[in-house]
């Protein structure tokens, strides 16, 4: 489980892009820790847009402390713009996001706590996490927009917990096909090179090409479609030559 918690949030915009964020990213549950805005209100319920739906099911829920909204989680993270450079202030010892996903992908219930717009955590609500997770950016001015914040950590969990993507839908080419890829490859290659050193470094690179792209099976039948009829002409070409 994935929880997103919000300690004190201030505004209405805010809340409304968090919403449609956790719709985005499929947060199991957003906590919302002694909110000074209504949730629910219509300016929420605006900026949240298709995510609205979000809004009103059980995974949005309101506490009134971080204790409880903690409860029965695996490991917590808070998270921070401000952190110890020089390692004197322990409590403000922060690791990477990259990392904390490395971390959090070892459990079961994932919890990550944001703090408010205006001033971000108090020592106390940091305390009671078990890491301090800082986002990269910019030493001069690394202090990020809530709803930012929250959009770059849902990604980076999003896809380390390797939930479903548009692309998984996308209609795969066939290994077949692949194959039948290779032999007009081969073939091309065959009347195209100057010699067989020539050849082995033409059809390696294109097979090799092909095999880290995410290829549909409409592409394959347009790429088999286009190097036949290269081939066709090219042998054309030579016979009336």
């Amino acid at each position: 489980m994935l929880k997103v918690v919000v300690i004190g949030i201030e505004g209405e915009i805010n809340m409304g892009f968090i919403v449609r964020l956790c719709k985005n990213f499929d947060v199991d549950e957003l906590a919302i820790v002694n909110p000074q805005i209504d949730p629910w209100s219509e300016e929420v319920r605006r900026f949240a847009a298709k995510g609205v739906d979000y809004l009103y099911s059980s995974r949005v829920k309101v506490y009134n402390t971080l204790d409880d909204a903690l409860k029965n989680v695996s490991i917590s993270a808070c998270t921070s713009g401000v952190v110890s450079i020089e390692g004197i202030d322990i409590l403000r010892r922060a690791i990477e996001l990259d990392e904390f996903v490395n971390i959090a992908v070892r459990y079961d219930d994932v919890a990550i706590v944001f703090g408010r717009e205006s001033v971000g955590l108090t020592r106390d609500e940091i305390a009671k996490c078990d890491l301090l997770v800082h986002i990269a950016a910019n030493p001069e001015y690394p202090i990020l927009n809530l709803s930012h914040a929250i959009g770059i950590v849902l990604y980076a969990l999003y896809k380390a917990f390797k939930k479903s993507s548009v692309l998984d839908k996308i209609d795969k080419a066939s290994e077949e096909q692949l194959h039948i890829l290779d032999r007009y490859i081969d073939e091309l290659a065959t009347i195209v090179s100057s010699n067989e050193f020539q050849k082995e470094l033409f059809t390696i690179s294109l097979k090799r090409l092909f095999r880290r792209t995410l290829l549909s099976r409409s592409e394959v039948g347009l790429l088999i479609t286009f190097i036949r009829r290269i081939y066709s002409k090219i042998k054309k070409e030579e016979s009336t030559a």
